[in-house]
């Protein structure tokens, strides 16, 4: 990437999503191949619209959290909002002053952990030929490049990666289908019923496991019907849902997120997900959410797991994903998780149809989200040049890089991106 330009047109395959009103913060790292180059470790998105200067103040703050967590080299900034006026309009005020600040804030408390602001832009919103210009002094201005022919827009469809038209989008994908919730919360007590049922049948042989075999062979069953493309019906779902509410074979699902099968358990938590009611679509959304964090789609799993904490305030699981997605926690940092979920398996005598399945340690790129006020995204494998400052000019002058500074290979040996 080697202008403003390009960079900004990368930001919605880096997030997801297509951001709007919002502060998108790129952290950079050292690239340990080269030293002329920087790396994006992760990209954060915030809304724009949380008035007062104590919100400004938690803004930067979280910005400074993840740039010393990811040991950043450099930030870039860019603000996204449709009521921004290019420089030289008449109508510009307020709002580019607000701009203004906001951008001086965020480079002051940068500042304090050593984090040098490079590159600060503005643009009214993201598309082809559109204009943006640098804050805060609007010296450098140019016309954006086009997102759909980004190298990393590539790599995200490439890597079959969506992405969304808006964030709105993204909470679509998790919206509650009432007339489903209805039956299925009307299955709920036959489900429990016929669990009950199946625990006495099994009392006399003395297994203290076998319940729990038995329950995780049939959501293990459900699994593979999904994979094969069926939509289960609610009585199909609140089977597995009452199996869920068993904390212990809930975990061991956790081994599903980094395998072959991680697609189609994906697809069951996100039709149960939608059907469930409270509180028992907060597992459902947890898995979800888990999932797609490792994987990572940030911004997913953000949305994920801000349904599972509103289904269940008391949800200790999606809270503590939540907070790892907040910190910028890596996705192989939750490979004990899956670790656990295999072993629980393993001492149950369940074979979940594993094979390794990708490596957390070693995937293309990374999303990181935590709901709905911020999101984290990132292209760990495009190359910045090591020093990404914008002096004042045109769009031709500015230089993020040579041609070869921009690497969309493999990320050796890490993985990244918290909404």
């Amino acid at each position: 990437m080697r202008t403003p330009g390009d960079l900004i047109a990368a930001v919605p395959a880096m997030l997801g999503f297509m951001p709007a009103r919002s502060l998108v913060v790129t952290v950079l790292g050292s690239d340990s191949r080269s030293p002329d180059l920087a790396e994006v470790e992760v990209v954060t998105r915030m809304d724009l619209d949380n008035p007062g200067r104590s919100a400004t103040g938690a803004l930067v703050d979280q910005v400074a959290e993840v740039c010393v967590r990811h040991r950043a080299v450099a930030a870039l900034a860019l603000v996204v909002d449709d009521r921004a006026t290019e420089p030289g309009h008449r109508h510009r005020g307020v709002r580019a002053r607000k701009h203004r600040d906001l951008v001086a804030a965020l480079e002051h408390r940068l500042e304090a952990d050593a984090v040098p602001l490079t590159g600060a832009w503005a643009v009214p919103a993201i598309g082809p030929g559109l204009p943006w210009w640098s804050l805060p002094d609007s010296c450098a201005h140019g016309l954006q490049s086009d997102p759909a022919t980004s190298l990393v827009t590539v790599r995200q469809v490439v890597d079959g990666r969506p992405l969304r038209g808006s964030r709105q989008e993204l909470l679509d994908v998790l919206a509650v289908d009432p007339v489903l919730r209805e039956a299925t919360a009307a299955a709920l007590p036959i489900a429990v019923a016929a669990a009950a049922q199946r625990l006495a049948r099994l009392a006399p042989q003395r297994d203290p496991n076998a319940e729990r075999r038995g329950e995780a062979c049939r959501v293990l069953q459900q699994l593979g019907r999904v994979e094969a493309g069926a939509r289960l019906m609610p009585a199909e779902l609140a089977e597995v849902a009452v199996a869920l509410r068993d904390k212990p074979l809930r975990d061991l699902m956790f081994a599903l997120a980094p395998s072959a099968r991680a697609a189609g358990a994906e697809e069951l938590w996100l039709q149960l997900a939608r059907a469930l009611p409270a509180p028992d679509r907060a597992e459902a959304a947890a898995l979800l959410g888990y999932c797609a964090y490792v994987r990572g789609d940030g911004p997913l799993a953000g949305v994920a797991l801000d349904a599972a904490r509103a289904a269940d305030p008391e949800h200790q699981m999606a809270e503590l994903l939540e907070t790892g997605l907040r910190m910028g926690m890596r996705p192989e940092r939750l490979r004990r998780l899956a670790e656990s979920g295999r072993q629980t398996a393993a001492d149950l005598g369940i074979d979940l149809g594993l094979d390794p399945g990708p490596d957390l340690g070693a995937a293309s790129g990374a999303s990181f989200g935590s709901g709905p006020r911020a999101d984290f995204g990132g292209e760990p494998a495009a190359g910045l040049g090591s020093d990404p400052s914008v002096g004042c000019g045109s769009d031709s002058g500015a230089d993020l890089g040579s041609d070869s500074a921009t690497d969309l290979g493999v990320d050796p040996g890490r993985n990244r991106d918290e909404s």
